[in-house]
Protein backbone atom coordinates (compact mmCIF):
# COMPACT_ATOMS: atom_id res chain seq x y z
CA UNK A 1 0.00 0.00 0.00
CA UNK A 2 0.95 3.71 -0.85
CA UNK A 3 1.26 5.74 2.21
CA UNK A 4 -0.42 8.68 1.31
CA UNK A 5 1.58 10.77 3.26
CA UNK A 6 4.66 10.06 1.63
CA UNK A 7 4.63 8.00 -1.55
CA UNK A 8 3.82 9.11 -5.40
CA UNK A 9 -0.16 9.96 -6.43
CA UNK A 10 -1.66 7.22 -7.83
CA UNK A 11 -4.06 9.72 -9.35
CA UNK A 12 -1.31 12.66 -10.61
CA UNK A 13 -2.20 10.92 -14.03
CA UNK A 14 -5.60 11.70 -13.78
CA UNK A 15 -5.44 15.07 -12.36
CA UNK A 16 -3.05 16.07 -15.24
CA UNK A 17 -5.56 14.60 -17.65
CA UNK A 18 -8.30 16.44 -15.73
CA UNK A 19 -6.40 19.90 -15.47
CA UNK A 20 -5.38 19.63 -19.31
CA UNK A 21 -9.11 18.83 -20.32
CA UNK A 22 -10.52 21.93 -18.19
CA UNK A 23 -7.67 24.10 -19.65
CA UNK A 24 -8.97 23.25 -23.63
CA UNK A 25 -12.47 23.99 -22.75
CA UNK A 26 -10.68 27.75 -21.19
CA UNK A 27 -9.00 27.84 -24.73
CA UNK A 28 -12.25 26.82 -26.48
CA UNK A 29 -14.08 29.41 -24.09
CA UNK A 30 -11.98 32.35 -24.82
CA UNK A 31 -11.79 31.34 -28.89
CA UNK A 32 -15.37 31.46 -29.32
CA UNK A 33 -16.11 34.83 -27.26
CA UNK A 34 -13.61 36.45 -29.34
CA UNK A 35 -15.33 34.95 -32.40
CA UNK A 36 -18.39 36.35 -31.41
CA UNK A 37 -17.16 39.88 -30.29
CA UNK A 38 -15.56 39.79 -33.87
CA UNK A 39 -18.40 39.14 -35.28
CA UNK A 40 -21.02 41.53 -33.28
CA UNK A 41 -22.81 39.07 -31.93
CA UNK A 42 -24.44 38.96 -28.13
CA UNK A 43 -22.64 36.65 -25.77
CA UNK A 44 -25.14 33.75 -24.75
CA UNK A 45 -24.53 30.14 -23.63
CA UNK A 46 -26.10 29.34 -27.33
CA UNK A 47 -24.01 31.89 -29.17
CA UNK A 48 -20.72 30.13 -27.68
CA UNK A 49 -22.03 26.40 -28.44
CA UNK A 50 -22.33 27.67 -31.69
CA UNK A 51 -19.20 29.44 -32.59
CA UNK A 52 -17.35 27.01 -30.87
CA UNK A 53 -18.83 24.55 -32.66
CA UNK A 54 -18.02 26.17 -35.89
CA UNK A 55 -14.50 26.99 -34.96
CA UNK A 56 -13.81 23.32 -34.78
CA UNK A 57 -15.24 20.96 -37.20
CA UNK A 58 -16.30 17.58 -36.01
CA UNK A 59 -16.95 19.44 -32.30
CA UNK A 60 -20.17 19.86 -30.69
CA UNK A 61 -19.57 23.00 -28.84
CA UNK A 62 -19.15 23.73 -25.39
CA UNK A 63 -22.97 23.49 -23.32
CA UNK A 64 -23.49 25.72 -20.70
CA UNK A 65 -23.34 22.82 -18.43
CA UNK A 66 -19.66 22.38 -19.12
CA UNK A 67 -18.75 25.97 -18.70
CA UNK A 68 -20.67 25.92 -15.67
CA UNK A 69 -18.82 22.80 -14.09
CA UNK A 70 -14.92 24.99 -14.67
CA UNK A 71 -14.60 27.40 -12.62
CA UNK A 72 -11.76 29.31 -14.67
CA UNK A 73 -14.36 29.06 -17.42
CA UNK A 74 -17.68 30.08 -15.87
CA UNK A 75 -16.06 33.19 -14.33
CA UNK A 76 -14.80 33.94 -18.12
CA UNK A 77 -18.56 33.38 -19.28
CA UNK A 78 -19.71 36.08 -16.28
CA UNK A 79 -17.47 38.71 -17.74
CA UNK A 80 -18.82 38.48 -21.38
CA UNK A 81 -21.82 37.58 -21.31
CA UNK A 82 -23.97 40.22 -22.27
CA UNK A 83 -26.90 39.23 -19.68
CA UNK A 84 -24.30 39.61 -16.56
CA UNK A 85 -22.84 42.85 -17.83
CA UNK A 86 -26.32 44.85 -19.06
CA UNK A 87 -28.21 46.81 -16.06
CA UNK A 88 -31.64 45.62 -15.23
CA UNK A 89 -34.24 47.89 -16.79
CA UNK A 90 -37.32 48.34 -14.79
CA UNK A 91 -40.33 46.88 -16.52
CA UNK A 92 -42.20 50.00 -18.29
CA UNK A 93 -44.89 48.48 -19.24
CA UNK A 94 -46.95 48.60 -16.05
CA UNK A 95 -49.16 51.25 -15.66
CA UNK A 96 -50.41 53.79 -13.03
CA UNK A 97 -52.96 51.28 -10.68
CA UNK A 98 -50.61 48.54 -11.30
CA UNK A 99 -47.43 50.07 -10.68
CA UNK A 100 -48.98 51.58 -7.58
CA UNK A 101 -50.07 48.20 -6.31
CA UNK A 102 -47.03 46.39 -6.81
CA UNK A 103 -44.41 49.41 -5.14
CA UNK A 104 -44.98 48.17 -1.76
CA UNK A 105 -45.03 43.94 -2.61
CA UNK A 106 -41.12 44.02 -3.69
CA UNK A 107 -40.55 41.17 -1.30
CA UNK A 108 -42.89 38.96 -3.17
CA UNK A 109 -42.36 36.49 -5.55
CA UNK A 110 -44.14 37.44 -8.66
CA UNK A 111 -46.69 34.42 -9.76
CA UNK A 112 -47.57 33.41 -13.44
CA UNK A 113 -51.46 32.61 -12.53
CA UNK A 114 -53.46 32.85 -9.91
CA UNK A 115 -53.41 29.78 -7.38
CA UNK A 116 -56.14 30.03 -4.80
CA UNK A 117 -54.36 27.38 -2.65
CA UNK A 118 -51.44 29.66 -2.31
CA UNK A 119 -53.38 32.04 -0.36
CA UNK A 120 -54.15 29.21 2.73
CA UNK A 121 -51.40 28.98 5.97
CA UNK A 122 -49.89 25.27 5.77
CA UNK A 123 -52.31 24.52 8.69
CA UNK A 124 -55.62 25.02 6.67
CA UNK A 125 -53.66 23.08 4.13
CA UNK A 126 -52.93 20.12 6.43
CA UNK A 127 -56.69 19.89 7.18
CA UNK A 128 -57.81 20.34 3.75
CA UNK A 129 -55.46 17.96 2.78
CA UNK A 130 -56.84 15.35 6.04
CA UNK A 131 -60.54 16.06 4.94
CA UNK A 132 -60.01 15.04 1.30
CA UNK A 133 -58.48 12.03 2.63
CA UNK A 134 -61.06 11.18 4.64
CA UNK A 135 -63.67 11.86 1.80
CA UNK A 136 -61.52 9.58 -0.53
CA UNK A 137 -61.89 7.09 1.96
CA UNK A 138 -65.79 6.99 2.49
CA UNK A 139 -65.84 7.11 -1.14
CA UNK A 140 -63.31 4.17 -1.70
CA UNK A 141 -66.07 2.68 0.85
CA UNK A 142 -69.14 2.47 -1.02
CA UNK A 143 -67.16 1.26 -4.34
CA UNK A 144 -66.62 -1.48 -1.79
CA UNK A 145 -70.07 -2.04 -1.04
CA UNK A 146 -71.39 -1.15 -4.22
CA UNK A 147 -69.05 -3.91 -5.99
CA UNK A 148 -70.39 -6.36 -3.64
CA UNK A 149 -73.70 -5.66 -4.00
CA UNK A 150 -73.22 -5.86 -8.09
CA UNK A 151 -71.70 -9.13 -7.22
CA UNK A 152 -74.64 -10.69 -5.20
CA UNK A 153 -77.08 -9.31 -7.81
CA UNK A 154 -75.35 -10.91 -11.04
CA UNK A 155 -75.26 -14.14 -8.80
CA UNK A 156 -79.15 -14.49 -8.37
CA UNK A 157 -79.34 -13.72 -11.27
CA UNK A 158 -77.31 -16.61 -12.47
CA UNK A 159 -78.98 -19.21 -10.51
CA UNK A 160 -82.07 -17.63 -11.83
CA UNK A 161 -81.42 -18.17 -15.20
CA UNK A 162 -80.56 -21.79 -14.29
CA UNK A 163 -83.63 -22.44 -12.53
CA UNK A 164 -85.16 -21.06 -15.99
CA UNK A 165 -83.20 -23.76 -18.12
CA UNK A 166 -84.25 -26.27 -15.77
CA UNK A 167 -87.92 -25.83 -15.80
CA UNK A 168 -87.85 -25.59 -19.81
CA UNK A 169 -86.42 -28.51 -19.56
CA UNK A 170 -88.94 -30.70 -17.97
CA UNK A 171 -91.94 -28.70 -19.70
CA UNK A 172 -90.43 -30.44 -23.08
CA UNK A 173 -89.88 -34.01 -22.17
CA UNK A 174 -93.00 -35.87 -22.91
Amino acid sequence: MNDSAGGPDPFAHLRQQAGQRADRTVGRLEAGIAALRTAAQKVTAESIKQATRDLEPGFAGLSFQVIRRNARAYGLYCEAADAFTGRATPNRKLRGKWRRRTKGLTARSPRSSYDPLEGLSKRALVFRIHALEHELEAERQLRTTLAYDQQVLRSRILRLETDLVLVQAERSRP
